[in-house]
């Protein structure tokens, strides 16, 4: 169930991180088909204008990033967190159930090699 919510938080981390990649590149793209387009004779200022167009889409798409990854952290240590009292709270309790699954993984393990 726990292994669940993770994977569930994770996936929806990298589809919101796919998703501003394809925003960056778009705007990156954007940015060289103007440079391309742009005539000969454009002026300094112009390219000045359009880079700049292009760091203000970088730095909305960097702070959109860092925003969900602060909104992925906080979902993952609100669902760790109990966890890990609960561990630090009963720890012998904890060490014989971890001691108990790696048993039984290594008994499921060796049998499936017979």
């Amino acid at each position: 169930m726990a292994q669940d919510a993770i994977d569930k938080m994770t996936n929806k981390g990298i589809s919101e991180a796919d998703h501003i990649k394809n925003q960056t590149i778009e705007a990156l793209e954007e940015a060289a088909r103007k440079l391309r387009n742009a005539d000969i004779s454009m002026n300094g200022e112009d390219v000045k204008n359009i880079l700049h167009s292009v760091q203000n889409k970088m730095d909305h798409f960097k702070g959109e990033m860092g925003a969900k990854y602060h909104e992925v952290e906080a979902e993952y240590q609100k669902k760790v967190e109990p966890v890990e009292h609960i561990i630090r709270d009963h720890p012998v309790p904890a060490v014989v159930v971890a001691v108990g699954f790696g048993f039984l993984l290594g008994m499921l393990l060796s049998r499936s090699r017979d």
